[in-house]
């Protein structure tokens, strides 16, 4: 049965995704913030496939850095949660590697086999601005470098400066956007309907396609 949340929750990806216009339906992810327990649509994504692949990815990253001399966290490892000091919102989160290089610094990586798209680099920017922040503190204070790895060896560099006041304030305005008590836009569609876990229990604007 849903419920309200006690406090505000929100994951990374669901951010990274609306930064850069990825998704558009705002009241989804509105509704997921400040609600808990309700219904999920079944899905039909091939979960151990991606699995699998993503796990040979991260594992031949993860050597090639060992290879190099680098102090390396592996997913779990890295779990974080992290509370907005203005509305009080847990923001989680779980990067694939971060790395500690043998000559200083450390980097964010994370492992994508999917198409290259803008909300990856968005989400890695997430995990250099909020993982410094976390509760814990083992990350507190620490400036990170990011980078996307995907299949075929293809590596993205974000830069440390990336993370500037500018990002900073889209991601607090967006956050505001969530915790509000006014309900945020409501934008259905086929398309975004499909790949949303939210049922007509608790959305009834929810579309969905007649083929069978």
């Amino acid at each position: 049965m849903t419920r309200q949340r006690s406090n505000p929750y929100l994951h990374v990806t669901w951010i990274a995704r609306h930064l850069v216009g990825d998704k558009s339906c705002l009241w989804a992810t509105w509704f997921k913030t400040n609600h808990r327990d309700y219904r999920r649509a079944p899905s039909d994504f091939y979960s151990a496939r991606w699995n699998m692949e993503h796990t040979d990815l991260l594992n031949e990253q993860a050597e090639g850095l060992e290879a190099r001399g680098c102090r390396i966290f592996v997913e779990r490892q890295n779990d974080f949660r992290t509370e907005s000091p203005r509305s009080g919102t847990t923001i989680h989160g779980r990067p694939d590697i971060i790395a500690v290089h043998p000559g200083g610094g450390a980097t964010i990586y994370d492992v994508k086999t999917g198409h290259e798209s803008a909300s990856h680099v968005a989400q890695a920017q997430l995990y250099m601005y909020l993982i410094p922040r976390a509760q814990g503190g083992r990350w507190k204070g620490t400036t990170f470098e990011g980078a996307l790895v995907y299949p075929g060896g293809r590596e993205i560099s974000i830069p440390s400066d990336s993370v500037d006041e500018a990002f900073k304030t889209r991601v607090a305005d967006f956050i505001l956007k969530m915790v509000s008590d006014t309900p945020a836009r409501r934008v259905p569609s086929l398309s975004e309907c499909a790949w949303c876990d939210l049922t007509t229990a608790d959305c009834p604007d929810r579309m969905e396609s007649d083929v069978a």
